[in-house]
Formats: C-alpha cells, sequence, structure tokens
C-alpha cells in the first residue's frame, strides 16, 4: 500500500555519464536534473565517492531534498542508488527517479508510485539492487522505434522532429520535481497524470 502525502528527498536522474551519451534519449533523467538545478540558480553537482555518482543538497518550498546523478553506467545506477539512500539513511517510498519511458509517446511526462521496470536496464538494477518496486517514478516518454533495435534506438539523439517535444518534456518534468516539493505526490498525480 502507497503510504499518503509522498514528498521525495532525493531526486535521481538517470543516464549514461561520458560525453558521447550526453543528448541521447535515454539521458532525459540527467537532462531533467540540469534544467532544475538551472531553473532555480542551485549550482552544480559535486562528485560523492560515498555514492559513486554526483550530488547536490539543497531546499525550496521549505522541504530539504538531494539531486543525483549516478556516474555509473544506466543499467549498474541501482548500485549508485542503493549506496546513496543507505548512506542517508532514507527509505525507497521517499526517493524518485527521472527515467525515459518507451511505453509512452515523444514528450510524454508521467508520474507514478511503484510498478515494475517495462524493460528499462536503469530501473531493472535498481529495483535488484535496492530490493523493491515502491519509489516514485516520473516517466518521460520518447516513443518506441519504428525499425531501429531498441538499444540503437534509445542511445541515440532524437530527430530534429521528436527534438523540441522532449526538451519540452524536460522542462515538464521540472515542474513535476516543483510540484512534487510544494503538494506531494497524490496532488501532483492528480494534475500531471
Amino acid at each position: 500500500m502507497r503510504p499518503a502525502n509522498i514528498i521525495p528527498k532525493i531526486f535521481v536522474g538517470l543516464g549514461n555519464p561520458g560525453d558521447r551519451y550526453q543528448n541521447t534519449r535515454h539521458n532525459l533523467g540527467y537532462l531533467s536534473i540540469e534544467c532544475f538545478l538551472d531553473r532555480h540558480q542551485l549550482g552544480e553537482l559535486k562528485d560523492d565517492k560515498k555514492s559513486d555518482g554526483s550530488i547536490l543538497k539543497s531546499a525550496l518550498y521549505g522541504q530539504e531534498f538531494l539531486l543525483f546523478k549516478s556516474s555509473r553506467y544506466m543499467n549498474e545506477s541501482g548500485f549508485s542508488v542503493n549506496r546513496l539512500r543507505k548512506y542517508r539513511n532514507i527509505s525507497m517510498q521517499e526517493i524518485c527517479i527521472i527515467h525515459d519511458d518507451l511505453d509512452l509517446n515523444v514528450g510524454e511526462v508521467r508520474v507514478k508510485y511503484s510498478g515494475g521496470h517495462g524493460g528499462h536496464n536503469g530501473l531493472r538494477n535498481i529495483i535488484q539492487a535496492c530490493g523493491t518496486k515502491d519509489f516514485v517514478r516520473i516517466r518521460m516518454g520518447i516513443g518506441h522505434p519504428e525499425k531501429d533495435d531498441v538499444i540503437d534506438y534509445v542511445l541515440s539523439k532524437p530527430k530534429k522532429a521528436e527534438k523540441e517535444a522532449l526538451d519540452q518534456s524536460i522542462y515538464e518534468a521540472a515542474d513535476v520535481m516543483d510540484s512534487l516539493l510544494q503538494n506531494s505526490l497524490d496532488e501532483t498525480m492528480n494534475c500531471f497524470n
């Protein structure tokens, strides 16, 4: 059963490190964290050896929270998330994972609590490493490839026609983060779903 009125204490943007992957579909989680940082002029994430990633502690709307990007590749991001939550003593229910989603149309943004991994290697690894599927997700639609192999598709840069919709979805994901901090999960789900 889902606890009422969850306000995340950690926002985790999923992606792959390195210039090669910077603006790919699979890095929408990273890009959303960067958008949120810029919007609120929060500064830059700092390397955090204890959790295999980069992190920033901040506060908005009377809520303290962490922003986090794993420095491991997508299919190992669960190790980083698990180390971070154990070190910070935060339950998975208070963590929000921001990720690309093949099952949503390009540019669609949805908020969800719990569920499976839907074939997403980052989510699969987080569920395995942390031993639960009960966490908040901001799902960012990238659509399904028509002919491409799924791996090639998610690791490629979007075509010009999609880029505008994906850029808009990055801003919307930052809006969802603002709403989660101000209004909690239930109200945010009502508003964005």
